[in-house]
């Protein structure tokens, strides 16, 4: 049981535990008024429990079972896992004290997947009367981002070379497009190699052997998991050959689109 604090130095000054279950770390009052106002809702592995690009209704709480946070889901329906979340960890917040749409999906991971909605309503009329609660949500947002940015600065400051296996990239993509990276990444494989040049997180410029622009881009993706690549922010072509008016992720969706229609094509 927390002590109750008085002041908002008393409230940063708490302790925050990582990977202890947020309802297990604010004061019980508030735990208890959470869980009184939530739904309860369960789901099947595979199942979408918080939709990316939308705006979130509810905070929630995974009650029961295991979920994963994914990057864009592709038309084929694949996609990327980015975090794991176990049971006690809480989602949907930023999009509710941001009023913008989150930025990934979740996903069930297992049937029998139990997860507490509390609607956004609700939500918002509790931190009203409980602004220390922010303190807490804070910290939590803050070890997620720190962990991104840990991982992100490891990569870029020891200049490995990324395996599409292990971190395909559009996912990294997204991370340049959202952290508004200007830099070129270096792709190879199999002898051959090129480059995208980002510009605040837009591609800018591609170009692979011979080909340049919307092509080289298509080129560079078709290559798939076999491509190795690296980031080199100190590297930027004198060009710009791909139209930046389009979203990284909707030009990549698109190479991507193309791809599958001329591989159809050819059978």
């Amino acid at each position: 049981m927390m002590k109750p604090h008085t002041g908002i130095g008393d409230w940063i000054a708490a302790n925050y535990e990582l990977g202890t279950p947020f309802l297990q770390q604010v004061p019980r009052d508030c735990a208890d008024y959470l869980l009184l106002n939530a739904q309860i809702r369960e789901y099947d592995a595979g199942e979408i429990i918080i939709n990316g690009g939308t705006v979130g209704d509810s905070f929630c709480v995974l009650q029961s079972g295991s979920a994963v946070i994914c990057g864009q889901i592709l038309a084929d329906g694949h996609y990327n896992t980015l975090a794991s979340l176990n049971v006690g960890a809480c989602f949907g917040e930023m999009s509710i004290i941001c009023n913008e749409p989150t930025s990934n999906t979740v996903i069930a991971a297992e049937d029998g997947c139990t997860v507490l909605h509390v609607p956004r309503d609700e939500f918002v009329k509790f931190l009203d009367k409980n602004p220390n609660i922010m303190v807490y949500l804070y910290k939590v947002v803050a070890d997620r981002l720190r962990a991104k940015n840990q991982a992100f600065d490891e990569f870029e400051r020891l200049s490995l070379l990324a395996s599409g296996k292990v971190l395909p990239f559009i996912d990294f993509a997204q991370t340049m497009e959202k952290s508004r990276i200007t830099g070129t990444v270096l792709f190879e494989s199999n002898g051959e190699n090129g480059f995208i040049a980002f510009q605040d997180g837009r591609i800018c410029c591609a170009k692979c052997g011979k080909l340049a622009g919307p092509d080289a881009l298509e080129k560079l993706l078709s290559w798939g998991d076999e491509t190795l690549f690296k980031l080199d922010t100190h590297l930027m072509p004198g060009i710009v050959n791909i139209n930046q008016m389009s979203d990284t992720t909707s030009l990549i969706l698109d190479a991507l689109r193309n791809i599958d229609e001329k591989q159809s094509a050819q059978h």
